[in-house]
């Protein structure tokens, strides 16, 4: 009987494969927050992060979320995102909006927006729910470099 290396090497390239899909799912992961709660009386919003991308954390993390209102019935957020980066950094990120039911609504803001943030910068952006009947928002950050 002859020894064969053929399922060594099929083996050695099917984990590369699937380690290199992990890898790039991994990289195209986006980071998500929402309102953990109403507003505090200064405008203040309590708020859940899902990190499922950690290094775009550190290059765009959000350190406070302010609530106000836009002709007196539509929601405006204003988010502060810092960068803990020594380089200026890629990130691209998309409000959503949704009723009371949870059911989104159409928004100019669902597209992705790209921006630049630069080292050890604090930058603020913002949203204007598309109707008075927007209650909940979510934003979601996508690195941009992968």
């Amino acid at each position: 009987m002859r020894p064969t290396t053929e399922l060594p090497i099929r083996s050695l390239v099917a984990s590369c494969a699937i380690a290199l899909v992990a890898f790039a799912a991994g990289c195209n992961t986006a980071n998500t927050t929402t309102a953990a709660g109403p507003a505090n009386p200064d405008g203040t919003v309590p708020y859940t992060q899902i990190v499922t991308n950690g290094w775009l954390r550190y290059k765009a993390n959000i350190v406070g979320v302010r609530e106000g209102t836009v002709n007196g019935d539509m929601k405006r957020i204003a988010v502060d995102v810092y960068s803990d980066q020594l380089n200026s950094q890629k990130f691209s990120y998309r409000f959503e909006w949704f009723d009371a039911a949870g059911m989104p609504i159409q928004s100019a803001t669902a597209s992705m927006t790209s921006v630049t943030i630069k080292p050890k910068e604090t930058i603020t952006i913002t949203s204007v729910a598309p109707s008075p009947a927007a209650e909940q928002w979510r934003l979601t950050f996508l690195d941009r470099n992968y």
